[in-house]
C-alpha cells in the first residue's frame, strides 16, 4: 500500500510505492516536489497506479498538465518517467502513430519478403487514412473502436479475406508497441477477424478444369502451370526458378521459397519430366526456365502482374468471369467490395496437396513437397474429392 513520507530536511513529500516489474513486487521511494500533502497524496496514487501498469503515457501526462507549479511538475515528471522505465521499459517520450509505424516498417524492410513488406506499407497507408488526425496525436490515444472501424471500411472496399489480412497486420503492430512500452494493451487485440463465406474461400481445381486452362494457356504459362501442379511451389518462386535448380539427372526440382526462405527438393513426377524435356535449356545454367515470367520478377519485385495474367488467363477459359476495365477502375479508386475468385495459380498448391491425399500419400510426405511449415497449414490446403471420400466408406464393414 502507497504511504507518504517526509524528510526534515526536505520540503517535498516522498511517495512509498510498490511497483511490479514482470512477475516481481518492488517498493519504491519516490519524490513528489511538493510540500502541499493534497497534492502530494493525488501524486503519491499516480505514481502507484502508473507503476502498475494502469495508467497510459497520455493518462500521465493529462495528469502532469494539471500540476501549476512548474518547478513541482518538472520534479514529478522526472519521477514518473523513472517509474514507467522501471516497469515498462519506455519512460515519457511520447510517440506518435504515424512516428512508430514509419519506425516499425524502416525495422521489417530486411526482415521479410518484397510482397510481404508492400503489403505491410499498404497496410500502414490505409490504417494512417482511417485514424485522420489521430494519426499524430500519442499511440495510446488509439483504441479498440479505432481498428474496429478500420476492419469494417476495409470490408467495404475488398473482401472480407483481404480485410481480416489488414487486421492481422495492425495486430503485429501493436504488439510491437507493447512490447517497446508505448501502450499498456494493444487495442487491436479485442477486435475480431470478420466471418469468411464458403463461397469465397480458395478451392483446389477439378481436372477437367485444369485442361480447359492448360488448353488456353500459351507456352509459357502451359510450363508455369505444370511446374505448379506438379511441384506446388508459388507463381514467385517458379518465375525466379533457374535452369541449374532443375536436375534431369537425379529428377528433382530444388527452389527456395521467396516467402518462407525453406528450400524444398521435389522429385520429378514422369508427366514433368517429359514436359522440360521438351524445353530449350541452352547453354547457360543460370538462365531462367520462364524468361517473361522471370523479367517481369525481377523488374517489380513481386508477381502481382503475373497473378493479374493469370487471372485473364482463367476467364479465357471460362473458369471465372471476365473482369471489366471499368469496374477493376471504380474498384480500384471507390469503394465498391471486390469480388475474389475461388481459384488462383495457389490453387494449384490446393490440386496438387489434395490429390496426394487422395491417392493415400502420408499428411508428412504431402507437406514436405508443399513446403508447408505445420500440419496444420497442410489440412487448410487439403480438399478430398468425394470420389475418394465414397471409396473409403465402402470399405467399412
Amino acid at each position: 500500500m502507497a504511504s507518504l513520507w517526509k524528510d526534515e530536511r526536505t520540503p517535498h513529500f516522498v511517495a512509498c510505492i510498490t511497483g511490479i516489474v514482470g512477475s516481481r513486487r518492488v517498493r519504491w521511494k519516490r519524490t513528489t516536489g511538493t510540500g502541499d500533502r493534497k497534492l502530494a497524496r493525488r501524486m503519491m496514487d499516480e505514481l502507484e497506479e502508473a507503476a502498475q501498469g494502469r495508467r497510459t503515457v497520455a493518462q500521465v501526462k493529462a495528469f502532469l498538465a494539471e500540476i501549476g507549479d512548474l518547478n513541482t511538475q518538472r520534479i514529478a515528471t522526472r519521477s514518473f518517467d523513472e517509474v514507467l522505465r522501471l516497469t515498462t521499459g519506455s519512460g515519457l517520450a511520447s510517440r506518435t502513430t504515424r512516428d512508430f509505424l514509419a519506425g516499425w516498417l524502416l525495422r521489417t524492410k530486411g526482415e521479410v519478403a518484397p510482397a510481404t513488406q508492400d503489403r505491410y506499407e499498404q497496410t500502414v497507408k490505409l490504417f494512417l487514412a482511417s485514424l485522420e488526425g489521430l494519426a499524430d496525436q500519442d499511440i495510446s490515444d488509439v483504441r479498440e473502436e479505432h481498428v474496429a472501424r478500420f476492419r469494417d471500411e476495409q470490408a467495404q472496399r475488398v473482401s472480407a479475406s483481404t480485410a481480416n489480412l489488414f487486421l492481422k497486420i495492425v495486430r503485429i503492430v501493436f504488439v510491437a508497441a507493447e512490447s517497446s512500452g508505448l501502450v499498456n494493451r494493444s487495442p487491436a487485440k479485442g477486435v475480431k477477424l470478420l466471418k469468411v463465406s464458403k463461397e469465397s474461400r480458395r478451392r483446389a481445381f477439378t481436372l477437367p478444369e485444369l485442361g480447359k486452362l492448360l488448353a488456353a494457356a500459351d507456352d509459357e504459362w502451359r510450363s508455369l502451370i505444370l511446374f505448379g501442379f506438379y511441384t506446388g511451389a508459388r507463381l514467385g518462386d517458379l518465375a525466379a526458378l533457374r535452369w541449374q535448380q532443375v536436375d534431369t539427372v537425379e529428377g528433382a526440382v530444388t527452389y527456395t521459397s521467396r516467402k518462407t526462405g525453406r528450400t524444398t527438393i521435389v522429385p520429378m513426377a514422369k508427366p514433368l519430366r517429359e514436359h522440360i524435356a521438351t524445353l530449350a535449356a541452352g547453354d547457360d545454367p543460370n538462365q531462367p526456365v520462364h524468361p517473361r515470367a522471370h523479367a517481369i520478377l525481377k523488374r517489380d519485385g513481386r508477381a502481382g502482374i503475373l497473378s493479374g495474367q493469370f487471372g485473364r488467363l482463367l476467364a479465357q477459359a471460362g473458369l471465372v468471369p471476365p473482369r471489366s476495365r471499368a469496374a477493376a477502375r471504380q474498384r480500384k479508386g471507390g469503394s465498391a467490395q471486390r469480388e475474389g475468385s475461388t481459384v488462383s495459380f495457389h490453387a494449384l498448391r490446393h490440386t496438387a496437396i489434395s490429390l496426394l491425399k487422395s491417392a493415400g500419400v502420408s499428411d508428412a510426405v504431402a507437406q514436405d513437397i508443399a513446403g508447408h511449415e505445420s500440419a496444420e497449414i497442410s489440412r487448410l490446403y487439403t480438399h478430398i474429392e468425394q470420389g475418394a471420400k465414397r471409396d473409403a466408406v465402402e470399405r467399412l464393414p
